[in-house]
């Protein structure tokens, strides 16, 4: 599969990232003992706060989304995971799945 698009969605308080049902299903499918979540929600704050002492914030989200424990098993699948607004359709952030 070429790329994993996860969807994020601006709010009041903070941002809703989520995959489609589809996607879930193809997850567990791939790996019968992921545990992909329905969505993350994190605060402005909380982005803000570890983005300043850390990395980028969507290198953790995504593992967590998709529920896949070993990034090593993600590389056979997928090359790239792509964070997509939806009120725009933009790419926000995109990160290439490496080994």
């Amino acid at each position: 599969m070429e790329a994993i698009k996860i969807s994020v969605n601006k709010q009041i308080d903070g941002y809703t990232f989520s995959i489609a049902p589809s996607i879930r299903e193809l997850i567990k499918r791939w790996f019968p003992n992921s545990h992909p979540s329905n969505y993350i929600f994190v605060s402005y704050d909380v982005k803000s706060n570890f983005e300043v002492y850390y990395t980028k914030l969507e290198t953790f989200i995504y593992p967590a989304l998709l529920g896949v424990d070993k990034q090593s098993d993600l590389t056979k699948k997928v090359n790239e995971i792509l964070f997509v607004d939806t009120q725009t359709g933009h790419v926000l952030h995109s990160h290439k799945v490496t080994a």
